[in-house]
């Protein structure tokens, strides 16, 4: 087997037993790198820290696919200007964060009648965040609840 030390340096090719005499004296693992390899490499290190880093890594990876989450923002009709305006603060937060925002506008009781101010409001949404988002589909009615779909428009810098 070829074996290679923790410091990356090589220590030549030898016998197996050799190799883990070598390895339980400077308390490390022998771990098996290349078995297709002629001779076999193998290398002397911390298993355990080498499972560490690994795990350290996919998590980090993980955190960072997570940034794709699809925002929601629920609200109905008679909401007032300034809840209104808090709604699209958070919509800009969201958007300029690079999430996708799902926007669901319900109506409650006989609301489902007054669409068109359902939809008003939705383009008024819209307007207001022209400049980060484009819009996915045109607004649907789903049952009681209008919902849009908005992405972050993705050549912004910042």
């Amino acid at each position: 087997m070829r074996i290679v030390d923790d410091k990356e340096s090589q220590l030549g090719v030898m016998p197996t037993t050799e190799a883990l005499k070598i390895a339980r004296a400077r308390e490390l693992d022998l771990v098996e790198v290349s078995p297709k390899a002629v001779p076999p490499v193998c290398r002397i290190m911390d298993f355990g820290h080498f499972l560490y880093r690994q795990k350290k890594a996919e998590s980090k990876q993980k955190r960072l696919s997570k940034a794709q989450e699809t925002k929601e923002l629920r609200f109905g009709i008679r909401i007032s200007d300034h809840d209104f305006a808090v709604r699209v603060e958070r919509a800009q937060e969201f958007l300029e964060k690079g999430h996708p925002v799902k926007v669901i506008l319900q109506f409650r009781g006989r609301e489902t009648v007054h669409a068109d101010i359902g939809l008003k409001r939705m383009e008024e949404l819209k307007a207001a965040l022209a400049n980060l988002a484009k819009q996915e589909q045109e607004p649907r009615k789903q049952g009681r609840s209008i919902s849009i779909e908005l992405r972050p428009i993705s050549n912004r810098k910042g």
